[in-house]
């Protein structure tokens, strides 16, 4: 069975607007704890602007579009803040554990060369 990556995508891939943007976290809003939220995700989308970047993540299902598990807003600065942190552990654990390979499918949904990603 071929491994298909596919990008989150929103709907029409549309931006999320402001007083969509809730905080699951805060116990004021939703009567929650106040605990943070954890959930697995395996697919991803980034959507930037001159002044912001929205992080898409999701969760792929058997034969349907993604499920849409967090969106979150970051700055440019923050954005580049996790890429290089992010860049930084997955070096560290190649290191420890052994090279991490994709399939091609998920260069190319993403259009990126793997040469550029230092593999």
């Amino acid at each position: 069975m071929p491994i298909i990556q596919r990008p989150y995508v929103p709907p029409e891939d549309q931006v999320p607007q402001e007083e969509e943007y809730v905080n699951p976290g805060d116990p004021q809003e939703n009567g929650s704890s106040g605990e943070p939220i954890t959930f697995y995700a395996d697919s991803m989308h980034v959507y930037s602007s001159l002044y912001s970047a929205v992080l898409f993540f999701g969760e792929q299902m058997e034969e349907r579009e993604p499920i849409l598990r967090a969106r979150i807003k970051v700055s440019p600065q923050m954005l580049k803040a996790i890429s290089i942190l992010t860049s930084k552990h997955v070096r560290e654990y190649e290191e420890a554990v052994g090279p991490i390979s994709l399939p091609d499918q998920v260069y190319a949904a993403w259009e990126v060369e793997s040469e550029h990603l230092g593999e």
